[in-house]
């Protein structure tokens, strides 16, 4: 056993392996830093915009990590129920709550499955519910819906990337009710899959489980949702689901939320167009709760600074909120630019922002006709300056 600092809470923890897997004593991934950094800033927000106590769930708590933060970092948690079928992780857990020395009545802790935990009949419903499987979320869902109260914010995480992202497209569909499209903004369409599934397991209950925020990185993806009640909020999500015609030949990307309306042909090439979805096509970030991600974490020591700044990547890419983005690599590569230019250059030329999906992706107003114009002239210009510094 060990002691570990992250933000302002000590843990102990069995062992800390540079390969984590779902076998190990007590789960604690120190890359997931970033993960647990913006669930506490969430709770933050929630916090700011209740102004009351608050009853946070932690369902999968592992080593208890994210719960003694939550009450550490913020200050309006007036308990935290924190949760794991592990029984060793239940003993650390309480371990790290004494390490910590807070008090027997702001926490306590279960062993329990987790959808029982959840769906066990609290009385008052949880406000902020952090949601942290090992895998796809997808078993939990509907329990952690229906604990919430109404206005709680829910902080989830999927680590089963692969599927959604299309790299495994049949455990896609049969998971999560989706195809995926393994393109250039493959992550973004895995989001947007796992967005959709979120709010069609919550719909079944006439619960609107609104999407505020979308983060991906290394393994996993990170969403947050607000739940709501009702047909008609609910109806108006699901009028936000649709699908994306996509060509794997000129990059071309359309939106159809209408499936009588889906076109078997790109019209700009003519290539037979892949169908991804059926997916959320609604926006990714609500723009205050990520404005105040982004301000809040700039101000507060104990966040990293790799949240720091993926944060400011995200704040600047929710001004342009669009359907896909594109690869400068890959449109270099369709069009044949013979030099790449610094990707700051290239935002600029394409009147865009930079996404933190990709280090060279960009975000455009342009239709993809005016992305591939503009791409043309981008090629003449290059050519023009590579003869230019030949001569």
């Amino acid at each position: 056993m060990k002691i570990i600092q992250e933000g302002k809470a000590k843990i102990y923890v069995p062992e800390v392996r540079e390969i984590v897997s779902s076998d190990m004593p007590v789960f604690y991934n120190p890359k997931m830093r970033v993960n647990r950094d913006l669930a506490v800033l969430g709770l933050g927000y929630l916090c700011k915009k209740l102004g009351r106590e608050l009853m946070v769930a932690d369902p999968l708590s592992a080593s208890g990590i994210r719960a003694i933060r939550f009450i550490k970092e913020t200050s309006c948690v007036g308990k935290v129920f924190t949760n794991d079928i592990n029984e060793k992780a239940v003993e650390i857990i309480r371990e790290n709550f004494r390490l910590n020395e807070v008090p027997e009545d702001r926490y306590e802790v279960h062993r329990e499955d987790a959808n029982f935990f959840m769906r066990k009949g609290w009385g008052f419903g949880f406000d902020y519910v952090d949601l942290d499987p090992f895998g796809t979320p997808v078993p939990f869902i509907e329990s952690v819906a229906l604990s919430m109260k109404r206005g709680g914010i829910l902080s989830l995480t999927a680590t089963d990337t692969a599927p959604i992202s299309g790299t495994y497209p049949k455990t896609c569909i049969r998971r999560y009710g989706a195809r995926p499209l393994r393109n250039e903004f493959k992550h973004e369409v895995g989001i947007r899959i796992l967005i959709k599934k979120v709010i069609e397991l919550s719909a079944q209950h006439d619960i609107a489980m609104v999407p505020i925020f979308a983060y991906s990185h290394l393994h996993y993806f990170k969403l947050f949702f607000v739940k709501d009640r009702g047909a008609k909020l609910t109806n108006s999500l699901i009028d936000q689901v649709g699908y994306l015609l996509y060509c794997f030949n000129c990059m071309n990307r359309e939106a159809v939320f209408d499936p009588l309306k889906i076109k078997e042909h790109c019209p700009i090439c003519g290539t037979r167009f892949s169908l991804g979805g059926p997916m959320w096509l609604g926006k990714l970030w609500d723009e205050e709760f990520t404005d105040f991600l982004y301000r809040e974490a700039q101000e507060r020591g104990e966040i990293s600074k790799e949240t720091k700044r993926i944060l400011s990547l995200i704040w600047q890419e929710s001004k342009l909120q669009t359907v896909g983005f594109y690869m400068l690599s890959k449109l270099a590569e369709k069009v044949g630019i013979p030099q790449q230019p610094p990707i700051k250059k290239a935002v600029e030329f394409y009147e865009g922002v930079r996404t933190h999906f990709e280090g060279d992706g960009f975000r455009t107003r342009f239709s993809h006709e005016e992305v591939l114009r503009k791409s043309e002239e981008l090629k003449v210009i290059i050519e023009r300056r590579l003869k230019g510094g030949a001569g």
